[in-house]
């Protein structure tokens, strides 16, 4: 079933992980019933078929009618994958695209859709950070099995695999972690913390992320309790560049963890 007419074709999703991250483990199936995509989509019909066939795969799609929208949602809100149509009016796609990647990292997949079939055109989003571009009409089958792929590929590791970087190792299993040999201990949510910062390395973590993993109840995300978990994790783990890696604070956003 495609969604609306135009031409057909394929372009192969590239993912970039992080080199420096290594997971001790093998892949896993995404678990899909607690995945939240963000579409940017002015069309309303081709929103309505988006959003059914999400929603099958048992995914949670939110809709925003303009790159604007988007962009002021996600400095505030966290979602597993975006999908951006390049037909929307407004801010470009590629412009919010651009503002994703500056801003939040390449961890969070990313997938446009639009009408051209040029294949310059295809080469061009994927060259600017797209992980898969999808021409119209799009096929609801096929739709849901590039999510399902992207959703896997940008979460290959098991919740239950050690996590190793530098200095620090995490078993995250028997929920321990030592820096240079030497076991650390953490307070439970300071250990989440830590693995969520790590397991985002070189990306922006947004503090409603941190809330909804660590915490995982209503709280205001410019409570000063996450402020002092990641002042506390800073120094127990001695998250320093002499270790070779550096946290640092995106004012009104989140936190970063970099290597250094």
């Amino acid at each position: 079933m495609a969604f609306a007419a135009g031409n057909r074709a394929r372009a192969d999703p590239v993912v970039k992980l992080c080199p420096t991250q290594r997971a001790h483990c093998g892949a896993s199936a995404h678990r899909s019933h607690d995945v939240k995509i963000a579409a940017l989509q002015a069309d309303p019909t081709l929103a309505v078929s988006i959003e059914q066939t999400l929603r099958l795969n048992g995914h949670q799609c939110t809709r925003y009618l303009n790159g604007r929208a988007l962009i002021g949602a996600l400095r505030g809100k966290s979602f597993d994958l975006l999908m951006l149509d390049c037909d929307t009016p407004g801010i470009p796609a590629l412009e919010v695209l651009a503002w994703v990647r500056r801003t939040l990292g390449h961890e969070m997949p990313v997938m446009l859709t639009g009408t051209s079939n040029e294949e310059g055109f295809v080469a061009a989003c994927l060259a600017q950070g797209a992980d898969s571009y999808v021409p119209k009409p799009l096929r609801t089958a096929e739709l849901g099995a590039r999510v399902l792929a992207l959703l896997r590929r940008a979460r290959p590791a098991s919740a239950d695999c050690d996590l190793e970087h530098g200095p620090f190792r995490f078993a995250t299993a028997e929920r321990q972690v030592w820096v240079k040999g030497k076991p650390v201990l953490l307070a439970p949510k300071e250990f989440d913390l830590a693995v969520l910062l790590f397991r985002n390395l070189g990306s922006l973590v947004l503090r409603q992320t941190m809330v909804d993993h660590v915490w995982r109840y209503h709280m205001d995300a410019a409570s000063r309790t996450v402020d002092s978990h990641l002042s506390r994790v800073r120094t127990k783990l001695a998250l320093w560049p002499h270790n070779g890696v550096r946290l640092s604070s995106v004012y009104g956003l989140g936190s970063r963890l970099d290597a250094a």
